[in-house]
């Protein structure tokens, strides 16, 4: 698209934002017509449209409709005087609250949330700014000004809200917003998630989002998921490990995810069952359950193996280490085979050319190292 009138600032930005972040962002660029995003609770309305701000520079005002009253989105009186042909005269005109003025002074995106979950004096003052894009007679928002709204589904997701009618819903442009697994995980959660729950959530992606359940209040969404991992890295830290947090995870954890909580400490005490000695010693015998585990977990025991000099192992040990490897992704194993040239003494490597010959055809790919070429050219 050409995008008369946008500057070039945000021309240049466009390329980050996502398929779905951009069809949004042109929406509200037309600015005729007002975006309504609709969909169950807790599925990133207002996370896309701060991503959007983010990534193109824009300040980002979210207003909790449901939250304030009438007020604060301009529609308190002031009684104003002016003259006209010599005579003076009062008007009543509305006060400008501050977020409105600011959001003047650099380009922003204003989100009106809960659009259908608040009072009709609210509500009925926030379509009026979204359509007029004006607060009162004299103030009016900047073309770089840009407004979304979003509202909840209703008996659909057990949200009470209005209906609209359809003189409205015309003036709206109703989009039903949706949240895939692969999106959160792509476009946030990798990033800004502890692993432990970005593992889970790819192992049992049913427990991405569980409707609410009439015995708990509590339930699984990209949201609360996000508060679970904000509270395991603000306590434990990023890089925190299962068994540090799993006690209190029995205890807080259904306060986050209801019902998915219970899967979810399952499968912390699978991953802390199984170690890297347990591979060493004993292969056969977790094989199974180690089977049932994704990439994350794979990382994690190799990382564990880094930690042990495996040229002190015996000839079984060895062969469990060779099947384990069969289970992984090639890059997983190339990795761990240069950090044994990188990091073990000459004659660690000669102890292990059985073991490095039965993956001559990897290292093949990536040998670069004298004492490999020395020893098995």
């Amino acid at each position: 698209m050409k995008h008369p009138n946008m500057s070039e600032d945000i021309k240049n930005n466009l390329n980050k934002l996502t398929e779905k972040e951009y069809l949004y962002f042109s929406i509200m660029w037309a600015k005729y017509g007002v975006l309504y995003l609709t969909s169950k609770p807790g599925v990133a309305k207002s996370s896309i449209g701060l991503s959007i701000s983010d990534k193109l520079g824009f300040n980002y005002i979210d207003l909790r409709l449901s939250m304030i009253d009438e007020t604060d989105i301009g529609l308190y009186p002031n009684v104003t005087e002016t003259t006209i042909d010599g005579n003076k005269i009062k008007y009543l005109d509305h006060i400008v609250p501050r977020w409105a003025i600011e959001s003047n002074l650099r380009p922003t995106i204003i989100h009106f949330e809960e659009l259908n979950r608040t009072s009709q004096q609210v509500r009925n003052a926030a379509l009026q700014l979204l359509l007029d894009r004006r607060i009162g007679m004299d103030f009016k928002f900047n073309d770089n000004v840009l407004m979304m709204s979003s509202g909840n589904l209703g008996d659909e997701d057990q949200t009470d809200v209005e209906e609209f009618d359809s003189a409205l819903n015309n003036r709206l442009i109703h989009v039903d917003h949706s949240l895939s697994l692969d999106e959160w995980l792509n476009d946030f959660a990798i990033k800004n998630c502890h692993k432990i729950i970005t593992s889970f959530l790819k192992s049992y992606p049913e427990h991405f989002y569980k409707n609410p359940d009439s015995n708990m209040k509590a339930f699984a969404t990209p949201r609360t998921w996000t508060m679970l991992s904000e509270y395991i890295i603000r306590n434990y830290g990023e890089d925190s490990k299962v068994d540090e947090f799993l006690p209190i995870m029995k205890k807080i954890s259904p306060c986050y995810v209801g019902s998915s909580a219970y899967r979810f400490i399952q499968y912390c005490e699978e991953l802390i069952k199984i170690c890297i000695n347990d591979i060493i010693n004993n292969y056969d015998g977790v094989s199974e359950e180690l089977s049932k585990f994704n990439r994350d977990k794979s990382s994690e025991l190799m990382q564990s193996l880094r930690e042990i000099n495996i040229s002190t192992l015996n000839k079984n040990q060895l062969n469990n280490i060779k099947k384990f490897f069969k289970t992984l992704n090639d890059d997983e194993v190339v990795a761990y085979l240069l950090f044994i040239l990188d990091e073990y003494k000459d004659d660690e490597i000669m102890i292990l050319s059985d073991f490095l010959l039965e993956f001559e055809d990897l290292l093949y790919i990536v040998k670069t190292k004298n004492t490999y070429k020395n020893n098995y050219n």
